[in-house]
């Protein structure tokens, strides 16, 4: 698995879904010599469409890197079904964000083995990778320095995390992403029981999260909270439980419960009892208005 600084090492993709092929297209653009194997029609159709060559016996016999970019119950059967295919030196790594390196093990048969999960949502080939964050593990010395360069090739930041760590860390990174997307969705609900089209719910919102992600990588998390509990204001909380639809609500009362016990040190202590008796369990059982027809 001995690379030169000057040459970059041959790259072989296994599974052609929206993180391999942002993977294996993104590398091809900077240049790295990358193969990549499906077992799939719809993955071979993809490998054609965005002219990934597919990888022959001598191409994955000379592989210094296998990528396995499929779900993370296929990880296992098809780490076993691979390697054998593999030179004894390729590095067998793992995009499976929840996933420890022991799974490699069995199939592992002495190569190095290592995890390269990059923290972006991915939701096709053309989904930039560059700018975002890579969690990598490995107890390979060498392959350590290679997938160092596989994350900087893609324009990805390093990040560690304890093998012990996976599953917090992994449940912190869907929190992020698909839990964003689906506030997000939840948020659009609240304004079309307002009488708000969706459209435009969705172009103000998307930009209003924007800003407050901003502010919160700015400040932190803490200090970026703002709204009616931040404030005290316990009687709009009481109108916003009152108007919010049955499947919305559940939503809102978890995360303004997180907000008041994170910004609790900012009220005096009657205004901090007063919102937890607004925003506590019998808040579900108030009577709410009915909302509105969204406007066409």
């Amino acid at each position: 698995m001995a690379t030169t600084s000057a040459r970059r090492p041959r790259v072989l993709v296994v599974g052609v879904g929206r993180l391999g092929s942002a993977v294996a297209v993104q590398l091809v653009k900077a240049g790295w010599p990358v193969t990549v194997r499906t077992q799939s029609p719809a993955g071979r159709r993809q490998a054609k469409r965005l002219a990934l060559p597919e990888a022959d016996a001598a191409a994955m016999s000379r592989a210094e890197l296998c990528l396995l970019t499929v779900p993370d119950g296929a990880v296992v059967p098809v780490a076993r079904a691979v390697a054998p295919m593999l030179g004894p030196s390729t590095g067998l790594v793992h995009c499976a964000g929840a996933l420890t390196l022991e799974v490699l093990q069995p199939a592992a048969a002495g190569r190095p083995t290592g995890s390269f999960h990059p923290l972006v949502s991915v939701t096709g080939p053309e989904t930039p990778l560059s700018g975002h964050s890579v969690a990598i593990a490995t107890r390979s010395r060498m392959l350590a320095p290679l997938l160092g360069r596989l994350a900087g090739a893609l324009g990805l930041r390093p990040l560690r995390v304890p093998e012990d760590g996976r599953a917090a860390y992994h449940a912190g990174a869907a929190l992020a992403a698909s839990g964003l997307v689906s506030l997000l969705d939840a948020a659009v609900a609240a304004w079309r029981e307002a009488g708000v089209a969706e459209r435009d719910a969705l172009v103000a919102l998307v930009a209003l999260m924007g800003s407050a992600l901003s502010g919160a990588e700015a400040r932190g998390t803490v200090a970026a909270l703002t709204g009616p509990v931040v404030r005290g204001d316990a009687e709009v909380v009481q109108a916003h439980v009152r108007a919010l639809p049955g499947d919305v609500l559940p939503i809102y009362l978890a995360l303004q419960q997180r907000v008041l016990a994170r910004a609790a040190d900012r009220l005096a202590r009657p205004a901090v009892a007063r919102m937890a008796a607004v925003l506590g369990p019998e808040a579900a059982r108030r009577p709410r208005r009915a909302g509105r027809r969204p406007r066409p």
